[in-house]
């Protein structure tokens, strides 16, 4: 007891972040065990968070575990690994593979998931930061039928402005022209309420793609188009633009097939 507000604040920050990591995975707090707990240091290492974030991070989810009696979730967890992670690079959808998850949306002729898989794929937003979407974050703009969104961490008041494509726009308008409620949230639940991440990644399964793909799409993307580094960095909402660069090494893959030959 007697924490300050910030240290209670970035605490339970901490904890969220990983509860969310673990929806977005499909489980819950049932299946807190040491297994999920090293593959969450995984994961924060291949998204290139520094050695120190990631010790805060374990010694935060190390306090919880011993709160509720259960510290041998976090018993034997490496988190010394930093050096060995440089060779993973995130995965990404092909043309094709965006073509063909496009198809299958547009057969299912879902406006809700619709407009959710273009959202993703259009902005790379967290599925966190989606289910905490507003309609009053989305504004638009008639004339050019383009528009922008604000988009808010749920645990702070940083925020990013994304500009939105026509064909966002146009599948979230049609979405939205489906509804006859008063509820503020942009995305809803078959039950119409907010919706959750869970509900969100067990309806990107049914059409074989992970959320995670979708955000690491939009990244890889833009830089192949051009885009400067530090523009993508801030869309993408990075708080280390070394995360963003892993996208270049993604393209500079690319360059060469199995033989080592540039593409022509």
């Amino acid at each position: 007891m007697g924490r300050s507000e910030n240290t209670v604040k970035t605490y339970s920050g901490v904890l969220q972040s990983f509860l969310d990591w673990l929806y977005s995975n499909g489980k819950s707090t049932k299946d807190l065990n040491k297994e999920n707990v090293q593959a969450y240091v995984t994961y924060l290492e291949t998204e290139q968070r520094s050695l120190s974030t990631i010790k805060k991070v374990f010694n935060t989810i190390n306090t919880f575990a011993k709160s509720i009696n259960r510290i041998e979730i976090t018993q034997d967890v490496n988190i010394t690994r930093q050096n060995k992670i440089n060779q993973v690079l995130p995965e990404y959808l092909s043309k094709v593979e965006i073509e063909e998850l496009l198809q299958k949306i547009e057969i299912d002729s879902n406006k809700r998931n619709t407009a959710i898989v273009y959202t993703l794929l259009k902005t790379g937003i967290r599925v966190s930061e989606l289910c905490y979407l507003n309609k009053e974050d989305i504004s638009i703009n008639n004339k050019n039928q383009t528009g922008q969104m604000v988009v808010r961490k749920k645990r702070d008041n940083n925020e990013r402005t994304i500009p939105l494509p026509k064909s966002l726009v146009y599948h979230l308008v049609e979405y939205l022209k489906s509804r006859d409620d008063k509820e503020e949230a942009l995305f809803l639940s078959n039950y119409q309420k907010r919706i959750s991440v869970r509900t969100v990644q067990h309806m990107l399964q049914h059409y074989g793609v992970h959320p995670h793909k979708l955000r690491h799409t939009f990244c890889y993307e833009l830089l192949q188009n051009g885009l400067d580094i530090s523009i993508v960095a801030q869309l993408a909402g990075h708080s280390d633009i070394n995360i963003t660069k892993q996208y270049l090494k993604c393209i500079e893959n690319k360059q060469f097939d199995e033989d080592g030959q540039k593409y022509a």
